[in-house]
């Protein structure tokens, strides 16, 4: 497996990735009807506003991560993929980057996501729960986690 930056030729491939991962993201909260695919998203230009590398095995892409500094803005892996240490990889080359302390948020029942960032010694400082949207006025829970 390589990390290296992202480049253009990867759109559509990181694209393919992030509307699976996030679709399992958004079924585990019961929010699956908020989805939007990756083309249509509002927040490209802020995900492209990012420093991004990905993970790439065999010329796959198989996982993203996008930050900015002190924050992780985006971490997503091919569902596929889950399991194999790609997001671990990701964690590592971008921790050796950024400056502390670093936040991210997570949905606070994304259990999964929580173990592998506690694992880098973030740790839970604030949760808030809102609606979702008046369109779609479902409650969740997000997780600010930090590391110092």
């Amino acid at each position: 497996m390589k990390i290296k930056s992202y480049e253009k030729q990867y759109f559509a491939q990181l694209g393919a990735v992030m509307d699976k991962a996030r679709m399992q993201e958004l079924e585990a909260e019961n929010l699956e009807p908020v989805f939007v695919a990756f083309r249509d998203a509002p927040y490209l230009d802020y995900l492209f506003s990012c420093k991004i590398y990905v993970a790439l095995e065999d010329g796959k892409l198989m996982g993203f991560i996008g930050f900015k500094p002190g924050k992780i803005e985006f971490i997503y892996v091919d569902p596929n993929a889950q399991g194999r240490g790609i997001a671990t990889k990701l964690m590592e080359k971008t921790l050796d980057e950024l400056k502390r302390p670093v936040s991210l948020e997570v949905f606070t029942n994304n259990n999964r996501a929580k173990v592998l960032y506690k694992k880098f010694g973030f740790e839970t400082v604030k949760t808030i729960t809102e609606k979702w949207s008046d369109e779609y006025p479902v409650l969740f829970s997000q997780d600010t986690m930090e590391l110092k």
